[in-house]
Formats: structure tokens, sequence, C-alpha cells
């Protein structure tokens, strides 16, 4: 058990060692959050002072012909066209390089300081906006004369009456707040953005190899919200150089949010709800051309029809919930079923920013979408990280499958030359695989080691192909020259695998080293106790357990008492103690037995195989010395019968012999049973008069009739059904 407790120190340092690390990990962005936001400041370096002030108290508003006295920001029950008006005294202390600031929500807005204009934004001063201008931050200079001078602002209703907050400062200071507040976002929308274009360049130039088309339109989609953000952000008259060209940005990207959010939803549900997506398409193609070219010809501009774009944006929010409600009943869900989580999130946000463009007050565009699009794209990574894992291990799966089932045919084939060992490779398996999984916890072994000790034990004899039949198959003991011809299967099998490298890890050792002994005296290379691989010991408790309980030509099977005390006696010379103990702890717990009846292998139901009871026929024949015509033959036979086992067909055999010693009429019989069989059938000549038939998919009644026919035609024949 020495290995077992090196095992669960070494675990349990490695588990020390993650905790350190995932602690220290957590300590290094705390520490990072206090730096970033922690308040107490004392003795750091000064940054100096960005402060505005506020100037929003004692406003008098004059609207509709009335006056009253305001605190901003604040709101009318406006109409398209109407103005107001907002006037109060600049204060006493001002000097030169001062600035104030407001903001316009797509509104006309002028600024007069002792009736004088100071500064306009209008539609009708910028090139190409005919009314809707983007909302903008108007920034008036101010001096020393300025001082407790008459200031009056007057706006011009276009969609909101909302009348925002006002701020004084030093020079650009007035900026700060709302740069401090939008940069995070906008800086956000950059990288995004990037992202998103580089991840649809990958997919343009790698499609044909492995990333899925879902990536492209995600980037598309990414691009676009990115674009629709900076064009919305409160600082686009930093980032853009004509930023009244921005409500177009932010139209058009409306438009292709909506196109690729589409086609992405279609690509991640594997494109069942085609149809339903591309009609949503197609809508919001039409709506984009029609829009472009009324806003060029004069007759709607596109801000009035935005709400068209909101309509379809919300239809496909529904359809998408729709579609993921209808694959939760299919259990489509399962094909991306993280993703899920960012589809519905994403079109909540959706639907809710929406729904914020036409609440009266004042908002920030692009805060609830953008939460959306960060849950989208952290869902997004993890479904792809997921498929590619769960690809890579089905791809890994299906290429150990065909591994083992290359090599299992083959052991098969070796196990059909061996007339001692029918079935042999498949009962050490199930052995190996049974002790394997009782020792797991102590040993540390996952269901994928247990699975693979298995497929070992199927291949750990493949070097016999390389031992000749005469020595492979002799009745009775192997001279020092057989015996040493024998042993070198070891190293065949090894040398006839290493081609193929570890595949399965541990085959290599598992086929090289299961006939090495506790003690050292074993072979190929003479390892002892735990210098053997721990699958090569496995191996040797299971391949001696079978041979144990399996008829062998020169003797029967022991009995279980006599395996269960040459387990123990040979416990510490040839098998490992610790594992044996193990071994014999299932046999007398019952969860381990042979697989065999009275040595003889036995299928799934505990009934035996017609194919190792013609088997155990043959090797009792040739210890009789009867005079088999082939033996070969018909141990082909037998492994051709356990390939009809396996592909669940039915077969039956039957020995037919005739008593006589007339060679003519031994012919003449020969001949004549050819035209008892099918095509499939199967006649072996097994000895001088005798010959075993395999009946392929006959029924009861089939069998009874050929039967019949043969005893009809010829009354000194005597028939044996092998069962």
């Amino acid at each position: 058990m020495n290995k077992a407790n090196d095992d669960k120190i070494e675990n349990f340092t490695y588990r020390i060692v993650k905790i350190g690390a995932f602690a220290t990990l957590a300590l290094t962005l705390m520490i990072f959050g206090v730096a970033v936001i922690g308040r107490s400041t004392k003795g750091e370096p000064s940054n100096g002072s960005f402060d505005a002030a506020d100037f929003n108290d004692g406003w008098t508003l004059i609207y509709d012909n009335k006056q009253s006295v305001v605190t901003l920001p604040t709101s009318v029950d406006s109409k398209p066209d109407d103005e107001v008006i907002l006037t109060k005294s600049l204060p006493d202390d001002l000097s030169d390089g001062m600035s104030l600031m407001i903001r316009a929500s797509m509104q006309d807005v002028f600024v007069y300081v002792n009736n004088t204009l100071r500064d306009e934004y209008s539609a009708g001063q910028l090139d190409g906006v005919d009314y809707y201008l983007p909302s903008a931050y108007v920034v008036v200079p101010l001096n020393e004369e300025d001082s407790g001078a008459d200031i009056a602002i007057r706006l011009t209703i276009k969609n909101k009456g909302v009348i925002n907050a006002i701020t004084i400062g030093h020079g650009n200071n007035v900026w700060f707040d709302v740069l401090k507040d939008a940069l995070p976002l906008s800086a956000f929308a950059i990288f995004v953005l990037i992202g998103g274009l580089v991840m649809s360049l990958s997919v343009l130039i790698l499609r044909k190899r492995y990333v899925a088309a879902a990536a492209g339109w995600l980037g598309l989609l990414i691009a676009s919200v990115s674009l629709w953000l900076l064009s919305e952000s409160t600082i686009r008259q930093i980032l853009f150089n004509r930023p009244s060209l921005s409500h177009y940005l932010s139209f058009l990207t409306g438009f292709l949010m909506n196109m690729f959010a589409c086609m992405y939803f279609d690509s991640v549900q594997h494109k069942v709800y085609h149809r339903r997506y591309l009609i949503l398409e197609i809508a919001v193609l039409i709506n984009t051309v029609v829009s472009i070219v009324l806003d060029f010809a004069g007759i709607y501009v596109m801000f009035q029809s935005v709400w068209i774009t909101h309509v379809i944006s919300a239809i496909t929010s529904l359809v998408v919930v729709v579609n993921i409600i209808t694959d939760c009943i299919t259990k489509r869900i399962q094909k991306y079923k993280i993703n899920v989580i960012g589809l519905l999130f994403f079109a909540a946000m959706a639907v809710l920013e929406t729904a914020l463009f036409y609440m009266p007050w004042r908002v920030v565009f692009g805060t609830a979408l953008s939460f959306g699009f960060i849950v989208l794209l952290i869902t997004t990574l993890l479904q792809t990280l997921y498929d590619i894992s769960d690809d890579f291990r089905t791809r890994e799966k299906k290429k150990i499958a065909m591994t083992i089932n290359t090599i299992e045919t083959i052991a098969g084939a070796i196990d059909a030359r061996d007339e001692y060992t029918g079935g042999h490779s498949e009962r050490v398996a199930l052995y190996a695989g049974l002790l394997a999984k009782e020792m797991g916890a102590d040993y540390n072994l996952t269901d994928e080691d247990i699975l693979r000790i298995g497929y070992i034990g199927l291949v750990h004899d493949i070097g016999k192909i390389g031992v000749a039949d005469d020595v492979l198959n002799k009745a009775g003991k192997l001279t020092d020259e057989e015996y040493s011809l024998m042993k070198r299967h070891t190293e065949i099998g090894y040398g006839l695998m290493i081609s193929l490298g570890d595949e399965i890890q541990g085959m290599l050792d598992g086929i090289r080293n299961h006939h090495e002994r506790y003690d050292g005296t074993g072979y190929p290379d003479r390892l002892s106790g735990k210098d053997i691989p721990l699958v090569a010991r496995i191996l040797a408790l299971a391949d001696t357990y079978d041979a144990m309980t399996s008829n062998r030509v020169y003797r029967k099977r022991l009995t279980d008492e006599e395996v269960r005390n040459e387990l123990i006696r040979c416990s510490g010379t040839q098998f490992d103690p610790a594992l044996t103990e193990i071994f014999v702890g299932l046999i007398d717990k019952g969860k381990l037995r042979a697989d065999t009846a009275d040595g003889i292998a036995t299928d799934s139901e505990g009934k035996l195989r017609l194919s190792s009871v013609l088997e155990n026929r043959l090797s009792h024949d040739l210890q009789k010395n009867v005079a088999v015509i082939n033996p070969s033959y018909i141990r082909m036979l037998c492994y051709i019968l356990k390939l009809t086992e396996k592909m669940d067909k039915t077969y039956r055999v039957i020995i037919i012999s005739v008593e006589s010693h007339d060679w003519p009429t031994i012919k003449h019989f020969e001949k004549s049973i050819a035209t008892f069989l099918g095509q499939q059938d199967v006649n072996i000549k097994y000895t001088v008069s005798s010959y075993v038939i395999a009946l392929y998919e006959r029924t009861d009644e089939e069998e009874a009739a050929f039967i019949d026919a043969v005893k009809k035609a010829y009354d000194n024949v005597h028939v044996e059904k092998i069962e």
C-alpha cells in the first residue's frame, strides 16, 4: 500500500499548492481593486484639480408664455418646434479661460450673454442635417468681463423636452466628469470593435479549416454593436471630427445589428429555424433600403422611421425566445446549452435598450445593450471552448476506438490461433478492469484510466502473432528452447505496437511487462517491485487468474479454492502483495468470478459459448490423440463463430460421423453433405470419417430438417449437436 500512500501525499501536496496559488491570485485582485477605487489617499501624490461647479439652481424657465424658477436638470411637456428659454445671471467671480457647458438632447441651442449670441448648435448651421441633429455638448467660452452678466439659453425642442444640467469650470475641466463616465464604455467599444473585425477576418481566412460560421456572424455583430456604442457615446465630439454624422452611423449600425443578430442566432441554432430568421433578415434589408432612399430624398428622415427598426428588433427577440423554448422541448438545446444564457440575456437587454429610447428622461444609450453583449460574448466564448474541447474529446475517442477495434480484431485472431486461450484476451480485460475499479480510490485511478486498462488487457498478448503454431499449440509441456521462444511474445508485441506510440497510455508497458514477477525473476526485463509498471502488475494477476480458471490441454481448470490459495501463495513473489490482497478480496466478496463454466468461456448471460465448447472439444480430442485432420481449420472456424457471436447472429454446430471405413462410401457421403447446406453454411472435415457443420441463421425447424435429410440419406450416420 506504499504506492497508495505516496499518491495520497502527492495529491494532498498538489491541492495545497493549488490553494496557495488561488489565494495569492485573490489577494492580488483585492489589492488591485483597492488601488483603483480605494478612498484613503493620505500621503499619496496629488493629481491636481479637475473640479467643475454645478450651475443648476435658480434658473428662470420661460415656456408657453409662463415663467417658473427651476433647478436643472428638468423637463417640460413640449411638442416638436416648441421653444424654451432659460435665464440667469452668471457668477461674479469669473476669470479668463473659463467655460460653461450644457448638453443638447437633439435640440437647437442658442446661448446669449448680455443679449449677444455667444454660441449656437442648430440643424440650420450643419451640412447634411435637416432637422434631427445629434445630441451634443455645447461648450461656451467665458472670461472675466462676463462676471455677473445675464445669460439666456434658447432651446428648440425636436424630440424630448429634456433640459440637462449645466456646469462651469476652468478650461476643459467641464469635460472631466463626462470623460470619466464615458471613457470606459467608449474604450470597451473600440476594443471589441477591433476584436470583432479580427474574429470575422479570421473566420474568412480559416473557414475551411476549423472556425464555425456562427463565430463570423458574431464578429460582425460585435463590430456593429461597437460602432453603435461609439455613435451614441456622450463624447462623440472627441471621438469624431464630424460628430454631426454620428446620427447616420447610429441608424445604419442599428440596421446591421438586427441583420447580423438574426444571422448569428440562426447559426447558433444550427439553421433549424432558418426560414424564420430569413424573413426577419429580408424585413431588415427592405427597411434599410427604404429608409436610406426616403432620407436622401428628403421625404422621411431616418430618425422618424427608427421605430420600424425597433419593432423588428423586438420581434427578433421574441422569435429567439420561442425558438429556445422549442429547442428545450425537442432537446436540441443541448447543442448550445451554455450559449442559450447569453442569447436570452442579450435579447432581453436589446428590448430594454429599445424601451429606454422612448422614456421621457435622458438616458445614456448603450449601457443595457453593453451588459447584454458582455454576457453574450462570455457565454459564446465558453460555448466555443466547450465545443472545441468536446470535439477534441470526440475525435480522440474515435481515434482510440479505431485503434482499439483494430487491435481487438488482431487480438481475436491471436486467440483463434491459440487453442488454449479462446476468449482469453476478453476475459483478462474484464478481470483487469474490475481490479482497477476496486483499487481506483487508493491509487487515484480515473474512470478513463480504468477503461484504458481494460483496453490494454485486450491487446496484452498481441505478440503471440509471431509465435509458431507448433509452439503456441503444443499439446504438453514446452521444452526450454520452445519456452524461450514463447517468452519472446512480449517483446514481439512491444515491437509491433511501438510504431503507434503510446496511443493508449500504458499500452506498451502492459504488452511488454505483464510477465514480470514481483521478485524480479520474470521476463523480459527482470523488473521487480514497484519498478514494474502498475498496469503490468494488474495484468499479471488478471492473466494468471484466467489461466487457472480455464481448461488447458494438459489439465482441467483449478477449483476456486485452489485458485485462491495459489494467488495468496504467490503474493510477494509473482504478484504485487497489495494488489493481490485487493484481487482476493474481490473474489471473496463475489464481485469477481471466472467468466467460464467448467473452464469453458461463457457469454454475458452465463451460457456456454458454442465457439468455446467446440474449442474445448478440439483440445480434449487432441489430448486423447484423436487424429484430427487439421486443427488449425477448426480453430479458424471457432474464430469466425466468435465474430458471429459479437454481431449477435445465430449459428448451430453439428458433428456428423459416418460409421464406415470404406473410402468410396466416405467420399460419396462427403460430397452429398454439400447438397444439404446453404451458401453461408460451413463444412470442415474433422477426422477421416467425421465433419463439423456450422449452420448460420437457421431456425429449430430448419436444423431438424437438415438432420432428418442427412439421416435419411445414410442409415449409418451419427449426428451430435454441440450445445
